[in-house]
């Protein structure tokens, strides 16, 4: 499991300078919508001006977003430069007495000891589909926040329709299919011109995130995020027919949270309770 989480820190070290450029907001409209959607249903979900916890923080984009709504965040990551990037962010935004960030592994979070439980935790974007011990991140995660505190993760879904129709409609079978298994894979990273990077991954349902995590927490509710737009990847395509785009999310505003459709999708988003 070591050496899981020192290529997953390695990778990211990596990625780290460039992270922004390849997957921030900024440079890609389905990543800022997804962005969007996801701080609406923490801001939602959370008390405000709470004491949360972030699983993989990545370049702190939803950290400083939240700070700068009055809550304090312990934003934590496996690797040590993406903590870092999201340390100088806070200082430089005026923010770094609101946000902390720590490199750590998400099944070691019980090292952190902090003075006080969180009100809340959050995972987004996948961190979890890294993680190779769900069960091992749930007992720790349950130690660090209050009895009744939500915890919100966003995952990458194994069925994904509009993925699934473009592969095909490409005729790249295997691609439609990558992500149904469940099996770990290396999951490639974009980089601006340097070595190809790849990450352990697996993809994730919402039904075996709330099996391993059960123990501890119940399973509220699951929403569908991307169940008919184009993932962040076809960015281009997105931005060439936006108000096809646009019409069609006024549909999937309809059906996200409707069974079967809160369960597949690009990403799916799950609230759980602490018990």
């Amino acid at each position: 499991m070591n050496g899981h989480y020192t290529a997953l820190a390695s990778a990211f070290d990596a990625l780290a300078p460039d992270y922004d450029a390849n997957y921030g907001p900024a440079h890609n409209l389905v990543m800022a919508w997804l962005r969007q959607e996801s701080l609406a249903l923490l801001r939602s979900t959370f008390p405000p001006k709470a004491n949360l916890l972030e699983i993989g923080c990545g370049s702190g984009e939803e950290a400083l977003a939240l700070a700068r709504h009055g809550y304090r965040i312990t934003a934590t990551d496996v690797s040590s430069g993406m903590a870092a990037l999201t340390q100088r962010k806070a200082a430089a935004a005026g923010l770094k007495e609101h946000i902390k960030a720590v490199a750590i592994p998400a099944a070691h979070l019980q090292a952190l000891r902090p003075p006080r439980r969180f009100q809340g935790a959050y995972a987004s974007f996948g961190s979890l589909n890294c993680e190779p011990d769900l069960q091992a991140f749930g007992r720790s995660l349950a130690v660090l926040v209050e009895p009744g505190a939500s915890f919100v993760c966003t995952i990458m879904a194994r069925m994904t329709p509009f993925e699934i129709l473009w592969f095909l409609a490409h005729a790249q079978l295997g691609q439609a299919l990558r992500r149904w298994n469940g099996d770990w894979q290396d999951g490639r990273l974009r980089t601006n011109g340097g070595p190809q990077l790849t990450v352990p991954l697996r993809y994730l349902t919402a039904a075996a995130v709330a099996e391993a995590l059960a123990p501890h927490f119940t399973l509220l509710r699951t929403m569908s995020m991307g169940l008919l737009l184009p993932p962040p990847y076809l960015d281009a395509l997105y931005r060439k027919g936006r108000p096809i785009w646009n019409r069609l999310l006024l549909l999937e505003r309809r059906l996200r949270e409707c069974r079967p459709w809160c369960n597949i999708g690009d990403h799916v988003a799950l609230v759980l309770r602490r018990r």
